[in-house]
């Protein structure tokens, strides 16, 4: 499962990108991301979280962390931004 790199402070975070937006997919308001709990998406047995990106080109990418993972984030970005943003 891949690894889920919280980034509190995003803004530039990925200046790599700024010359290779030709390379960059990037989804646009009417397009939607799909979030799915799966209750024993995780080896362990314990829940996972996935989401899926429809591509403009028909490609689907599917990314998956645990619930666990993806509730810390949640967490780091409440305490960053506040739970009324």
């Amino acid at each position: 499962m891949p690894i889920l790199k919280v980034i509190a402070e995003g803004d530039g975070v990925w200046p790599d990108l700024a010359n290779r937006m030709d390379d960059v997919i990037h989804l646009k308001d009417d397009d939607v991301i799909q979030v799915s709990g799966l209750s024993a998406g995780m080896t362990s047995g314990r829940p996972s979280v996935a989401f899926r990106f429809d591509l403009p080109d028909g490609q689907v990418v599917i990314a998956e962390t645990s619930v666990r993972l993806f509730l810390a984030a949640a967490e780091i970005l409440r305490a960053r931004y506040g739970a009324e943003v």
